[in-house]
């Protein structure tokens, strides 16, 4: 479909997610993974210009690695190289948005030149790129946001919707794993599916409780940011769990969520909320509505798990670089292979849409140890209604995923999920609660201490 295609009435848009229908032998995976900047010595988060800063750390890429630039209005906003992109969050968080992959050894490969080249040009600067959910030392009025235009109507209306807007633009990170579908009912199978583990793997990936340098009382605070950025575009859809949901449903959900521009060339008109399905059928001062703008407007959606031509699998805090692998292989073990989403889709079946939001709030603050409402249990043969923690869950689902790959043929790609099993295996089951048992230990509130910590496994990739 042509970009400028007018779209003149709703139904011009069906069949549209059926363009991302793929055969299986065409399925592949990617990775988006941002990371927060912060400076070695303090913890102090970068800042997006200066001598030390964000944009010196891409400028060196183009020079000493051979990345090319993109810039808006003069400045460095974006770089590619062989397939991959290292954009900014509003917060001058870097994310690597790689390429599609059919296996996780290219997805490592893509990884580890990734994190030489950021590493090599960020230390010299005295900066790390730490795979945390939240900036752990910097108010969020101490971060300045960086010079793109999307995020200046982002920052002018996400506030008067959420009261925890700012900090989500310009603290949080997380990851994200994009998988492919082969048909209509495959994509909802799947959608359902990583929509009901969400709020498992939120617990299990939780790596967030400093704020500014305290305790904040959460494993995942940036899960619980999320809760409070913007109801119309954000948390679980109550449609994906409905029998016969589909295409149609999704289609229908961005329709009526507000927009935040329109766009035509370089101009950036804020659409004071507007939905898309009113820019179809009235326009928009004079503009009428285009494929373009509709790819666009999908891009500003941001459910636990969003639907392009392809599914987004969101809702984990960043980690480390070995902690991406195994989500990614975590949800292909799972998604991937039909007898394990099967499989998993029954241990969260039983829950409401209520339980499942409910649940979701909880890991924010206890993480693994949380109790899931209307469980089956680990091995599914009924047990009593919220006896289940969600730990017991979580070393199913991962069990489940590794016999995915098994089933796939890959199983040396199981390989990546043994780190969840040691993860799980640990106290608190998650990184969030041993951070923060460091952090009032070892660490002795350190800042330096911390950042040497972490930015130790900052580029080491198992």
């Amino acid at each position: 479909m042509d970009p400028t295609t007018i779209i003149s009435r709703e139904e011009d848009l069906q069949g549209y997610f059926d363009l991302g229908s793929k055969p299986r032998e065409r399925w592949g995976i990617g990775l988006e993974y941002e990371r927060v900047g912060v400076f070695r010595e303090s913890g102090q988060a970068v800042p997006y210009e200066g001598e030390a800063s964000v944009e010196t750390v891409l400028q060196t890429l183009v020079r000493d690695k051979g990345w090319t630039p993109h810039e808006e209005g003069g400045r460095l906003l974006s770089l590619d190289r062989a397939g991959s992109r290292i954009t900014l969050e509003p917060g001058a968080q870097l994310e690597l948005s790689g390429a599609v992959h059919r296996d996780l050894a290219a997805m490592r490969d893509e990884l580890v030149t990734y994190l030489g080249h950021v590493d090599e040009a960020a230390r010299p600067l005295g900066i790390a790129f730490l795979g945390l959910g939240l900036q752990p030392f910097t108010p969020v009025d101490a971060i300045a946001r960086i010079p793109k235009k999307r995020y200046a109507i982002m920052n002018d209306y996400l506030p008067r919707r959420g009261s925890l807007a700012p900090v989500m633009m310009r603290q949080t990170a997380c990851m994200q794993v994009n998988l492919d579908y082969g048909s209509e009912s495959d994509a909802a199978d799947k959608m359902r599916t990583a929509m009901g583990l969400s709020p498992l793997a939120t617990a299990l990936y939780a790596n967030s409780p400093l704020t500014e340098g305290r305790l904040n009382g959460f494993m995942s605070y940036r899960a619980w940011v999320w809760r409070d950025t913007d109801p119309d575009r954000c948390g679980l859809l109550p449609f994906v769990f409905k029998d016969g949901a589909g295409f149609a449903d999704y289609l229908e959900y961005a329709l009526d969520v507000p927009m935040f521009f329109v766009v035509r060339g370089d101009n950036w008109m804020p659409a004071h909320g507007m939905t898309f399905r009113k820019f179809v059928r009235k326009g928009f001062e004079g503009h009428r509505a285009t494929l373009a703008d509709f790819e666009l407007h999908l891009t500003t959606l941001f459910p636990e798990v969003r639907l392009k031509k392809y599914i987004e699998v969101r809702g984990c805090d960043s980690g480390d670089p070995g902690s991406c692998l195994a989500l990614a292989a975590l949800y292909k073990g799972i998604l991937y292979d039909g007898a394990s989403r099967r499989a998993a889709w029954e241990l969260v079946r039983d829950m409401t849409f209520k339980e499942r939001n409910a649940l979701l709030e909880e890991v924010c603050r206890k993480g693994p140890a949380a109790r899931v409402p209307g469980s089956r249990g680990a091995k599914g043969e009924g047990s009593a209604r919220g006896t289940a923690l969600v730990r017991d869950l979580l070393l199913e689902i991962v069990r489940l995923a590794r016999q995915g790959l098994n089933n796939q043929g890959a199983p040396e790609e199981a390989g990546f999920l043994d780190l969840l099993d040691r993860r799980l295996g640990g106290e608190g089951g998650c990184p969030a609660a041993r951070l923060a048992a460091d952090w009032e230990g070892p660490l002795g509130k350190d800042p330096r201490k911390l950042v040497e910590a972490l930015s130790q496994a900052a580029v080491a990739v198992a």
